[in-house]
């Protein structure tokens, strides 16, 4: 869908064939680095598989961005919400924000772990609900297969435009 994005940079995907989650927290990392080493308040990190889920989705995400948290996620694909929208434990890095204070934290993650597994209990976990974005089904880096995320969204809430 179209989404007005004009503002953006695209950065290389790292492989790394034996450890898949090395090269994803290495990629994902890069960004970061690069947000706190510029002094960025936040940084806003998308991944190539991403789907927003209406016309306008992102502006959703953005507008309904919260005064205060760690990740600000547009959708997950595995975690429970509490309320407040607040998760501890969550898959899915389709889309998010990080704020600045959590950059240590977010680059303090072992590059051998799952990224966002790893993230678990470590800050203020804040989810668009509806959500603005799903992963593309297709082949997994992760998984190393072919993978469908339909039954992920069944009982959740999808952004749809007005």
């Amino acid at each position: 869908f179209q989404q007005e994005i004009t503002n953006y940079e695209i950065w290389d995907g790292i492989i790394d064939l034996d450890n898949p989650c090395t090269g994803i927290s290495k990629a994902h990392k890069q960004i970061i680095k690069h947000a706190k080493r510029n002094r960025l308040s936040e940084v806003l990190v998308g991944e190539d598989d991403l789907c927003f889920t209406a016309k306008g989705a992102f502006l959703f995400y953005v507008n309904n961005k919260p005064s205060e948290y760690d990740m600000y996620l547009a959708g997950i694909y595995h975690g429970k919400l509490n309320e407040g929208n607040t998760t501890n434990d969550f898959i899915g890095t389709t889309l998010y924000m990080v704020h600045e204070r959590f950059y240590d934290t977010f680059l303090s993650i072992p590059e051998n772990k799952h990224l966002d597994r790893a993230l678990k209990n470590k800050g203020l976990f804040i989810v668009c609900n509806p959500f603005a974005v799903i992963p593309h089904d297709g082949y997994s880096d992760n998984m190393k297969q072919f993978v469908s995320y339909k039954y992920c969204f069944e009982s959740r809430k999808l952004y749809e435009s007005d």
